[in-house]
């Protein structure tokens, strides 16, 4: 298939990643439909992922590339995006829960590989049934805990949420405590009609304990520490903010990706000759291009920040989440587009370009970008200012 054009890479990206994710794009575009299907990844898409040392880009095992993991990833995501939007996704977000686990202590760590060099590290929700109780032997952990991305796969699972009886619960709004995804329950929950091979299902722990050497507070973990020594800047900076906009390369990819099939589609078809088709290629190409400019940009605010050791203010995180939101819906309106044009003939599971819009929506749908909250603040900001 056409992959329309060679994305122009962030400068701050590693060229070795980008590159070495184009070479295997055919292959995670064609695992797609299957992939979809059985609802996960193939283990051969898993085992390229590692092998090529994305999903190791920010552990504490990460290839040292002096400050460029980060763009390195959300880059490499994006080309994943554009033949599987899920294996982006997987790329991206759960790849990218490395960049928390090389903020815990060396201990922790060395307990965390101790069974190998390739862990990967999934995440879940809390949920109003989600607990943590303090015990003297650790952190009691029970209840459900939702949209686990990847969890089939994975060997541990990052939780967070209030600890009411801990001495320090008025100072820390939430506890991280890291168990192995072999000591929950899996539930079959993930039935969403798109990203549906990023197996995101809810996972169960029953009065499971989690030793005190894995509990954490969250808010810690997370915060700047700009006098500590390290290559890379995701160790210094405030890390809500990169883990956050990661999000943005699998939603540009997926956009990227669905144009691609619609001129693969229509270039050998009887209806090139309409003038409709003609306008509305060269309309979404427009409108993906504008949206490459802030993509770019989103990447150079964080990536520039982190190069020269400073945090974005609270007015520069406003528009930081204005903009991703913007992004989404505006890569939303691109698929959109080219999906109205196609007929009945194409409403089949099995063409990618419906695949890329049933994963498009779900994706914009995540908290990160969602529309409302994003523009609610941004514009209260403008209206009233401090």
């Amino acid at each position: 298939m056409h992959d329309f054009i060679e994305p122009i890479f962030h400068p701050g990206a590693h060229p070795r990643f980008c590159l070495n994710a184009l070479r295997h794009l055919g292959g995670w575009r064609d695992r797609a439909t299957a992939a979809e299907k059985n609802r996960r990844l193939s283990a051969s898409t898993f085992t390229e992922l590692f092998s090529g040392d994305w999903l190791d880009l920010m552990s504490p095992r990460a290839p040292v590339i002096h400050g460029g993991n980060w763009p390195s990833l959300v880059e490499s995501a994006r080309v994943a995006a554009r033949g599987c939007a899920s294996t982006g996704w997987i790329l991206a977000l759960v790849g990218g829960h490395g960049s928390i686990v090389r903020r815990l202590p060396a201990a922790c760590q060395d307990q965390l590989y101790s069974k190998g060099s390739r862990q990967l590290f999934a995440s879940a929700s809390s949920s109003g049934e989600s607990r943590l109780s303090l015990e003297t032997a650790g952190m009691r952990v029970n209840g459900r805990w939702r949209f686990s991305s990847g969890v089939d796969d994975a060997s541990w699972l990052l939780l967070n949420a209030p600890c009411h009886n801990h001495p320090d619960a008025t100072r820390t709004p939430r506890f991280l405590v890291l168990v192995e995804t072999r000591d929950v329950q899996r539930l079959d929950s993930w039935d969403s009609s798109g990203m549906a091979a990023t197996g995101s299902h809810d996972v169960l722990t029953e009065q499971l304990l989690v030793p005190h050497d894995r509990i954490f507070a969250l808010h810690e973990i997370f915060a700047a520490d700009l006098n500590r020594q390290s290559e890379d800047y995701i160790d210094r900076l405030p890390l809500v903010p990169y883990l956050t906009t990661s999000i943005i390369g699998p939603l540009l990819g997926c956009a990227e990706g669905a144009h691609a099939a619609y001129i693969a589609s229509m270039a050998s078809s009887a209806e090139i000759a309409d003038a409709r088709v003609s306008e509305q290629a060269a309309h979404s190409a427009a409108q993906l291009f504008s949206a490459q400019l802030l993509y770019h940009s989103l990447i150079s605010r964080l990536h520039d920040a982190g190069c020269h050791g400073r945090e974005l203010d609270p007015g520069q995180l406003l528009l930081l989440k204005r903009d991703r939101a913007y992004l989404a819906q505006q890569c939303v309106e691109v698929v959109r587009r080219l999906v109205e044009r196609l007929g009945a003939s194409s409403l089949v599971g099995g063409n990618p370009l419906h695949r890329h819009w049933r994963d498009i929506q779900t994706m914009a749908a995540h908290r990160d970008v969602a529309w409302s909250d994003a523009m609610f603040a941004s514009g209260e900001s403008a209206l009233r200012p401090v």
